[in-house]
């Protein structure tokens, strides 16, 4: 049940309550019950209305103070959707300015995946020539020697994924951020999540990012693909794997 309606229960039970209790202290304290003098029932509606008159007005100054702070609810999440559906829309946009130069040149998704291709082949080249170097500090190397290449065609769509989950984090109802983050992991490529994943670690200035990444699951559609184990354990497991 929703949480206003249980509210607003508990308020008309609290009414009830009070209005059960004072007919109770009424009518076994005067007259041992009903009277069949008119004075009576008038001083009995003049108790009523004294008693309960500055109850019921504070109950309405509640009422109202939920009114017009749900419907101050509402108007934000009115604008976290445009927000969102401005920078959910530009996703594509955004991935289709992607560039890797080479033969052939090469965007967009395709660009992407011989992008993933590249820092892997660097990477595993690193290791290999450096057994004994931090396993770190060779990705974060390999990363940057392969971004410096596509010229950072690729900071547009980074930023963008970034305000997708930033504005789920931070201007979305609690109730419905999961669905949004939901929507936008449905929305991605494997080859986009890749990206993501080696992104996401290739600096400490990203670290907003992997957190955003980890509390909504981002990656839980790529744990099947081999990709490296001490990179995965960077991540904190619910990256992968919803709680």
């Amino acid at each position: 049940m929703n949480m206003k309606w249980i509210k607003r229960y508990w308020v008309i039970l609290f009414v009830i309550i009070v209005y059960t209790f004072l007919l109770y202290k009424y009518f076994t304290h005067f007259n041992a019950g009903f009277s069949n003098e008119n004075a009576d029932w008038g001083t009995f509606g003049d108790f009523l209305g004294g008693a309960l008159s500055p109850l019921i007005g504070i109950i309405s100054i509640i009422l109202t103070y939920n009114i017009i702070n749900n419907q101050t609810l509402e108007s934000k999440q009115t604008e976290f959707i445009n927000m969102f559906q401005i920078l959910f829309d530009s996703i594509s946009e955004k991935e289709a300015l992607i560039e890797r130069k080479g033969r052939p040149n090469l965007i967009g998704k395709k660009a992407l995946f011989r992008i993933n291709k590249d820092i892997e082949s660097v990477y595993k080249s690193e290791k290999k020539n450096n057994p004994t170097s931090n396993n770190i500090e060779l990705f974060e190397k390999s990363f940057w020697s392969v971004y410096d290449d596509i010229k950072g065609s690729s900071s547009p769509y980074m930023k963008v994924m970034h305000n997708c989950l930033k504005a789920i984090d931070k201007h979305c109802l609690d109730e419905r951020k999961e669905t949004y983050s939901s929507l936008l992991r449905a929305q991605l490529h494997p080859d986009e999540l890749i990206f993501i994943f080696y992104n996401a670690i290739a600096s400490n200035d990203f670290k907003d990012f992997k957190s955003r990444i980890e509390k909504y699951s981002l990656l839980k559609d790529i744990d099947g693909y081999k990709l490296p184990q001490e990179l995965k354990e960077l991540y904190n497991p619910s990256a992968f794997k919803e709680d």
